[in-house]
């Protein structure tokens, strides 16, 4: 019987590739072409995090090329291009443009945020800003908002608040290339 790896869903026989795409997730890769560890390391200092084996287990298992590739301050199409072209894949485009910035912050997210986190300060100290945001919103009441700063979308961060029914926005911030995410906790349907 041929051996087979299984990733999220996709099974593949030994010797097939996995297709490297926007939404791979960063863990997947890593686990099907393990050289490219050391490529990623490379494109971005922020990508050095994931020598951290608990951001790894975790961030690394939700982040999708698509979502590293704000955080390393890069086009989605210009990592994914790169790592496709380490093992030998065809350049593919991204036809999907951030839909995550809004222009407007909405009323809910006016008032005066419960609890403020800094996501990049808690990278830049080896913590993982997934668990702590995790905590911290368990930690708030119906209606209360949490904001979170970074100098990046923090998209996987965003894409599990909104599994927990989570409100959520993203505004630029007034500080050049900074992000603040408004996540507001409602109750539960």
């Amino acid at each position: 019987m041929a051996e087979v790896k299984e990733l999220k869903n996709t099974i593949f026989s030994k010797g097939e590739q996995m297709q490297i795409n926007f939404e791979t997730k960063v863990y997947d890769l890593l686990k099907m072409y393990p050289q490219l560890f050391d490529v990623l390391l490379g494109l971005s200092p922020r990508y050095k995090k994931l020598k951290n084996p608990i951001l790894k287990r975790t961030i690394a298992r939700v982040a999708s090329l698509r979502q590293a590739s704000y955080l390393g301050g890069m086009t989605p199409d210009k990592l994914v291009n790169i790592l496709r072209a380490e093992v030998g894949q065809d350049p593919i485009y991204d036809t999907k443009t951030n839909s995550e910035i809004t222009k407007e912050l909405p009323s809910w997210a006016k008032v005066k945020e419960k609890i403020y986190l800094n996501a990049t300060q808690l990278l830049e100290e080896d913590k993982n800003p997934f668990s702590i945001l995790t905590k911290s919103y368990k930690q708030i009441k119906e209606n209360e908002v949490i904001l979170l700063e970074s100098d990046f979308i923090p998209s996987p961060l965003i894409e599990q608040m909104r599994k927990k029914n989570a409100w959520v926005v993203v505004l630029e911030s007034e500080k050049q290339g900074w992000y603040k995410t408004y996540i507001k906790k409602v109750k539960k349907d």
